[in-house]
């Protein structure tokens, strides 16, 4: 139903408030019961996505899988094909089929806030619909990615920091540092990895030359040994002291992220009416893991 016109009509008028009290026949299959929110009509999730995956540096180059039936635990298995040239007809696979690695899956619900002023809601010239994906896409992907980096897996997805192997331990930030991360990579994640790391390490690897003056990162393509360079802000700095990985490199698409619920989201139209304005609530349930922790691996300092 969230696919036709109607709902797309229906939406766009309760959030600009023309219809305080939602049309319920209409909206009633993307409401979400829990919390009264309706889900986004098809071509403005499409937009939402689309700002979002732009906000989430993990929408790009993790592995991102829909699950939405529901709101219940999930089992992930992660497992290596068995590949084989064959020799006959019939060849035996799964001759031991307890050869992967469960991993538990929850949901964990991401709410937002924002506001519009009146002004522009009842002005019909007015973009609501690409102002209001936009704000929750810009807040929610970048929620995201910090939990995909740091958060601790209670009430928000485990980051992948918490569960990477640490390839590499330092004092400080040095050529051969780097070149021993990049080496203590197992070559068959190697192929594939990605750095990622913050501004300020950045900076850092930027200026950095071997023992001939050459660079160590390549300002051409912006890759470091070969490997391209993701920036995130929420990834640590070394001077954060002992414990601290500034620096990550791996296959990233061992790190998942699961789309529980889509978004959804509804107006207030009574809380902000002294200040004339139109609040908006959105609501998005998602669970995140690294499913194969010797994919990453990080530089911790000593």
């Amino acid at each position: 139903m969230y696919h036709t016109t109607e709902y797309n009509r229906e939406f766009w008028n309760a959030a600009r408030a023309k219809r305080r009290i939602p049309n319920a026949t209409v909206l009633e299959t993307g409401r979400d019961t829990q919390n009264g929110s309706y889900r986004l009509p098809y071509e403005s999730n499409k937009k939402f996505e689309a700002f979002r995956q732009k906000e989430n540096l993990f929408r790009r180059i993790g592995t991102v899988v829909s699950a939405p039936k529901g709101d219940y635990t999930i089992w992930a298995h992660d497992n290596e094909p068995e590949t084989t040239w064959l020799t006959d007809k019939d060849p035996m696979f799964f001759e031991n089929v307890e050869t992967y690695d469960d991993y538990q899956l929850d949901g964990h619900t991401l709410g937002c806030a924002t506001r519009v002023s009146e002004d522009f809601t009842e002005d019909a010239g007015f973009d609501v619909e690409t102002q209001v994906t936009r704000e929750f896409a810009r807040s929610i992907g970048r929620a995201e990615e910090a939990a995909c980096i740091n958060g601790d897996g209670v009430n928000a997805p485990k980051g992948f920091l918490k569960d990477a192997m640490i390839g590499h331990y330092a004092l400080g930030i040095d050529y051969s540092d780097v070149v021993d991360l990049f080496f203590a990579q197992d070559p068959e994640y190697r192929r594939n990895s990605v750095w990622i790391m913050n501004n300020e390490t950045a900076y850092k690897l930027r200026t950095m030359t071997d023992g001939d003056g050459g660079y160590l990162w390549n300002h051409s393509d912006n890759t470091l040994l070969g490997k391209p360079v993701y920036i995130s802000d929420y990834m640590p700095s070394a001077t954060e002291g002992t414990g601290a990985r500034p620096i990550a490199f791996g296959d990233f698409s061992y790190f998942w992220i699961i789309d529980r619920k889509p978004f959804a989201m509804r107006s207030l139209t009574e809380v902000l009416v002294p200040q004339q304005q139109v609040g908006y609530v959105g609501y998005e349930t998602i669970d995140a893991k690294l499913i194969r922790p010797e994919a990453v691996c990080v530089m911790q300092m000593k």
